[in-house]
């Protein structure tokens, strides 16, 4: 398991993830307060994945 060497707290939505077949939103990008970006995909029903700091997801 990598190391964690920055703490993250809050995030920020800085953008939409599209597909590129359909043009349809599949996720949001956020930015978190340390400066690391971090993808969030939707589940099908256009949920998105929870978001926690100090994981990749």
């Amino acid at each position: 398991m990598p190391e964690i060497t920055s703490v993250r707290t809050t995030a920020e939505a800085i953008g939409r993830i599209t597909c590129i077949k359909t043009g349809k939103e599949i996720g949001l990008l956020y930015q978190w307060d340390n400066g690391e970006t971090q993808a969030a995909l939707y589940d099908k029903g256009r949920k998105p994945h929870r978001v926690q700091p100090g994981k990749e997801g």
